[in-house]
């Protein structure tokens, strides 16, 4: 199952709160807040590629001899 609209926009809005946060932690944090803030940024941008992963992994378990889309054979 794709991922809804309404969660891509949620996580894109949170993406993009982080950044800020991130720019401003730049300047006057401890490292390890900028650290832990990279930490979940990356983690939420993650989110969908990991989702269309999960996804081939289904198709190729419900379609076993089938070819995955990447297949250059």
């Amino acid at each position: 199952m794709a991922l809804s609209t309404q969660v891509k926009e949620s996580i894109n809005q949170a993406a993009n709160n982080l950044r800020d946060a991130l720019a401003f932690a730049a300047r006057s944090e401890h490292p390890v807040v900028i650290s832990t803030l990279t930490d979940l940024l990356v983690r939420i941008e993650s989110v969908e590629s990991i989702e269309d992963i999960m996804r081939q992994m289904d198709d190729k378990a419900k379609n076993p001899g089938s070819k995955p889309p990447f297949f250059m054979g």
